[in-house]
């Protein structure tokens, strides 16, 4: 029978040892990759057919997290003991997964619903990994000096985007305006070509993230650990030879960290980042008797929250915003249509990366723009994953967080140091393999022209790819120098608690949070936690003794999950992905047919997808406008956007073009020219349903009703559209003040309609 047991003097395999340090290199190059490359949140870049390859790379950098996972499971599991420190996580993990197992039945996307949980689930699962791995202070004080490392990195990178960066990409936009635009998707003399402008002007600062607000969320945890580190040098000065440089080189890095914060001019993040960093001041000064109170403050916290979160909700229903500029403004117009949308899907939710399809049902008529995210964390996991989901995900969050909170603390002083050269000898390693990761993977997946001239090739390269390599080298040997070894434990654990609070705190307005780069560096603070509790209190891992028949099951089981990860979740939109770029080629050089070809491959091999038939489906209706009109090419538009619209029922965009394409049938048909009317009603009706806040489709179905005869339902229609528009040019007034009016239906839709309703309404 196999018995659990307990076992202090526990030593780890020379083989086991080895491994570990190989994956912790690998969860270290994967922070890094993350954090100086613009991958944007799965739902939004996979959004555009441009974009979609960067949800494959999300998946494969995923995977390097979860087959990580996996292998050291494998290892350990086969090992003569098995010994695991038990993080916190595990019970809202499995609480999580169960969730997204009944959210992915609902969802209405099932690729991105896989997707959207892939992604996020990788970095859990590296925390899960790193606390196993990070068995002694040295390790620990590594990840710390790796993540303030690339917070310089960050601020290279919005120094340069503020100097230079913002005014060479005006300058090019000047010059050749559709360079920008055709890549966004984006229409010009559109709403959103006056929105890209308005954010173009403003010079916002992003770094390395897709908005400032995600760069400010991850400096805000850098910042954190950089503090961490520094006061954790001005501890041990009285252990070692001090001289002033070990405390003025770091100070200075700590500055530059904190430079990137203030200059993403992200608002969100700097009150969230004052707000825990007086939390850390008072905890600094009174952690005794914070101690000695620690339940009574607590439960003071749970209604203050209580407090604020009613008073919120009460001042956005009485006021229809919230208090501040038109940020909160239209942050309560995605939490009023988030909350209509967990109302229709109160216990499944909608599926994980299924936001930005439904968010359109219930976004109101007068907000400018759709979103990919609520804005509020609390709300983007209980739409998607429903009321269980949400406590899953609090609860892996908030359980460690607790279990450090009341845990008996046994000293501040560990036992355990590693030498100062030990240290080094594995920083220097460390730093040279993450340095070589980012110099072999960065050009791959952000190619850039280089230029006919050696001049201009040597500055590409080194602008894109050599400088964050030397900034993150510079910002490592900043924060390491000096001693470097971790005496006080309560100072780090206090400084990355409030970081971890910070990042929560500052996500309750954005969604910063679900950038990938953001949420794996939040769960690698966490685990840098969990682990430091574990030597501050000298917790003892559990080790088991298992019986031959684990080692019988683990292999065959560990197999079973990368099978079902490559063959479900990656394999699938990777081949995909591939021959929806082999299309456009084809189809930029006017081959048509092979386009055709490939895009139908391509939703053979993701059978989940509807991408590449929504894709296929445009490239019909542009053949017929460019190639003869024929309508073979409407009805092989017609058959790929109805196979489209069996794979996401809830993207209205499907049911708009298939109106477009039995209007087009209804013009060029003389025998059936009412049935493809009918079908164009129905399909425009179904479009409406979908986003009965879009004015264009509203017109478009009032013209679609008129022809038909049905003239009452056609005014109501117009004069819905007119409203729609109406409401739209309200809040832009309110937004935009003194700016000329941007008419989102068009001028010439807008009186068309006013004219429609003056002749058809009595």
């Amino acid at each position: 029978m196999t018995k659990a047991q307990i076992n202090s003097n526990f030593s780890k395999s020379k083989g086991r040892v080895i491994l570990e340090y190989i994956l912790l290199a690998l969860c270290l190059c994967v922070i890094a990759l993350r954090t100086t490359f613009t991958e944007g949140p799965t739902a939004q870049s996979a959004a555009l057919p441009g974009n979609f390859g960067e949800s494959v790379y999300s998946l494969s950098i995923s995977a390097v997290l979860i087959l990580s996972f996996v292998v050291w499971c494998v290892w350990s599991l086969c090992s003569r003991r098995f010994l695991y420190r038990f993080t916190g996580i595990e019970a809202g993990l499995c609480i999580l997964i169960i969730a997204v197992i009944v959210a992915g039945f609902a969802a209405a996307n099932k690729r991105a619903a896989i997707t959207g949980f892939v992604t996020q689930l990788a970095p859990i699962l590296m925390a899960v990994l790193l606390v196993q791995i990070l068995d002694s202070h040295s390790k620990i004080k590594l990840l710390l000096v790796f993540i303030a490392a690339l917070g310089v990195v960050q601020a290279y990178q919005c120094a340069e985007q503020l100097l230079v960066g913002n005014q060479a990409m005006i300058e090019q936009y000047e010059q050749d305006p559709q360079t920008l635009l055709e890549p966004l998707g984006i229409q010009p003399n559109t709403l959103q070509h006056f929105q890209f402008e308005h954010r173009l002007y403003t010079r916002g600062v992003r770094g390395f993230f897709t908005t400032g607000n995600s760069a400010g969320s991850f400096a805000l945890l850098a910042s954190f650990a950089a503090v961490a580190l520094f006061l954790e040098k001005l501890k041990n000065r009285k252990f070692s030879e001090s001289v002033p440089s070990q405390f003025i080189i770091p100070g200075l890095a700590v500055a530059v960290v904190v430079f990137t914060l203030a200059v993403t001019r992200s608002k969100g993040a700097i009150a969230a980042s004052l707000i825990a960093a007086a939390i850390f001041v008072i905890y600094f000064f009174f952690a005794d008797r914070l101690k000695a109170h620690k339940k009574a403050i607590l439960i003071v916290c749970l209604l203050l929250t209580i407090a604020g979160a009613y008073a919120t909700v009460s001042y956005g229903v009485a006021h229809g915003r919230l208090p501040g500029g038109n940020s909160m403004l239209v942050r309560w117009q995605y939490w009023h249509a988030s909350a209509r949308m967990y109302a229709d899907h109160p216990l499944t939710g909608i599926g994980p990366g299924n936001f930005a399809a439904f968010y359109p049902h219930y976004k109101l008529a007068e907000a400018l723009e759709s979103v990919a995210d609520p804005h509020n964390f609390l709300l983007a996991v209980l739409t998607q994953y429903g009321p269980l989901g949400l406590v899953g995900f609090l609860a892996m969050i908030f359980l460690p967080l607790w279990k450090i909170i009341f845990a008996d603390t046994a000293g501040s002083a560990p036992k355990n140091h590693q030498s100062d050269s030990a240290f080094r000898r594995l920083a220097v390693v460390m730093v040279i393999v993450v340095s070589a990761a980012l110099l072999l993977v960065r050009p791959i997946i952000i190619p850039a022209t280089l230029g006919d001239t050696l001049g201009v090739m040597a500055y590409v390269t080194f602008i894109l790819y050599l400088a964050p390599v030397i900034a993150f080298a510079v910002g490592f040997w900043l924060f390491t120098t000096g001693p470097n070894d971790i005496r006080n434990t309560n100072i780090i654990a206090a400084a990355l608690f409030c970081a971890v609070l910070g990042c929560l705190i500052h996500n309750l307005i954005d969604f910063a949070i679900f950038e990938p780069g953001v949420f794996t560096t939040l769960w690698a603070i966490i685990a840098c936690l969990i682990a430091l509790n574990f030597h501050q209190n000298s917790q003892t891992p559990f080790v088991l003794k298992h019986p031959r028949l684990i080692k019988m099951i683990v292999a065959p089981a560990a197999l079973l999950i990368i099978w079902a990860y490559f063959n479900y979740c990656l394999i699938p939109p990777a081949k995909a992905n591939a021959k929806i770029q082999q299309a456009h080629l084809a189809a930029s050089y006017g081959q048509f047919e092979q386009a055709h070809s490939l895009l139908a491959a391509a939703a053979e091999d993701d059978y989940l997808s509807p991408l590449a038939l929504s894709l296929n489906a445009r490239l019909y209706l542009q053949s017929f406008h460019t190639t003869g009109r024929r309508q073979a090419d409407l009805l092989q538009a017609e058959k790929s956007l109805l196979a489209a619209i069996e794979r996401s029922t809830a993207d209205f965009k499907n049911f708009e073009r298939l109106t477009e394409v039995y209007t087009l049938l209804a013009e060029t048909s003389i025998r059936k020219e009412n049935d493809w009317r009918n079908k164009a009603f129905d399909s425009a009706l179904q479009a409406v349903e979908l986003y009965p806040g879009c004015g264009r489709l509203r017109f478009k179905l009032a013209q679609i009703a008129e022809r038909l005869g049905k003239t009452t339902y056609a005014c109501r229609q117009y004069k819905k559209a007119i409203d729609i528009e109406g409401s739209f040019r309200a809040q832009f007034q309110i937004m935009y003040p003194g700016r000329q009016i941007f008419s989102r239906l068009g001028e010439e839709k807008y009186s068309s309609a006013k004219q429609r309703v003056k002749l058809l309404c009595p």
